[in-house]
């Protein structure tokens, strides 16, 4: 693997201006901060940068995993083969006129938030609390009670494998509950969010107040992936768990939070095999319990370490 990834190396470096990583450890880079290494990370410079990568990988036939900001995700213990395309530090314009507010897929959804009530603009609170980068949240429809990121969506500018652009408007997007469907193997680089006037001051005590909320009933003092499960239809995942009884369960560094029965938080050194055994047991006395059968809502990329 590791001769594959200097030779992959190689070849993106004759390409692109952006850095070249083997090896890297991905719990560097998720929310969780578990997760094996990446074969080869790549930090795009700039758009042309992420236009050469792509090609470079379909012509490899190397598959490519884009990572933002690392949240409501879970990397395997053995790591992730091929290119993981970190877009951390690319694509981060962000700017708002008359209405409109165009931002790069690796602005944090904070900052956009904090734009938006900047400029009087209101109908993104519901992205409150919601960690992580606008790319990413758009293509997992990120979101609370009070809204989802694809409420207020115009538009996304991709690329393709091939790296060309196009502009999807928001009626061409196939979206359910956190999920939004995009053409297979484009990369969002951009979004437009259309929005109508607020008092700022108002939007800010929405903001405030939701935060409130947020850190009364979820564990934000420890490392986790955001919410675990999808909430059934009529339903929360998390009192379905609670009610099972499993809120405290541990296993290893890795425990269902005692505080919200939908987080599993890393306690410090949790590994990826830890956080899916207690995903089997909540999945498993869930349905013994209840009938209901739990859907995750993270996002599990990777392989286990080879035993």
């Amino acid at each position: 693997m590791v001769k594959d990834a200097l030779r992959l190396r190689e070849r993106l470096q004759g390409v692109i201006r952006g850095n070249v990583l083997i090896e890297e450890p991905l719990s560097r880079h998720t929310y969780f901060r578990i997760g094996g290494p990446a074969e080869v990370m790549v930090y795009p410079a700039d758009l042309e940068d992420l236009k050469a990568l792509l090609k470079v990988a379909r012509d490899e036939s190397v598959p490519a995993l884009v990572l933002g900001g690392g949240s409501n995700m879970l990397v395997l213990d053995g790591g992730v083969e091929g290119v993981v395309i970190n877009l951390s530090r690319t694509f981060l314009d962000l700017s708002a006129i008359e209405g409109l507010i165009r931002c790069g897929a690796g602005v944090r959804t904070s900052r956009l938030l904090a734009l938006s009530a900047r400029s009087g603009l209101t109908g993104l609170e519901g992205l409150t609390g919601v960690p992580g980068t606008v790319g990413g949240a758009i293509l997992g429809n990120a979101g609370t009670p009070s809204g989802t990121v694809l409420d207020h969506l115009e538009w996304v500018r991709v690329v393709d494998c091939s790296g060309e652009e196009r502009v999807l408007q928001r009626q061409e997007m196939s979206v359910s509950y956190r999920n939004c469907a995009l053409p297979r193997g484009v990369v969002v680089v951009e979004a437009a969010f259309a929005l109508r006037k607020g008092a700022p001051v108002e939007i800010r005590r929405t903001i405030s107040r939701l935060l409130v909320k947020r850190n009364l009933t979820q564990p934000v003092e420890y490392r986790s992936a955001g919410c675990i499960f999808k909430n059934p239809p009529g339903d929360f995942a998390g009192r379905l768990v609670e009610l099972a009884g499993l809120k405290g369960l541990r296993r290893g560094a890795a425990q269902i939070s005692d505080k919200h029965g939908n987080f599993i938080v890393n306690l410090g050194g949790a590994t990826a095999a830890d956080v899916l055994w207690l995903v089997d047991r909540a999945g498993t006395e869930v349905r013994a319990k209840t009938g209901v059968a739990l859907e995750l809502e993270i996002r599990v990329v990777g392989s286990p370490i080879a035993r």
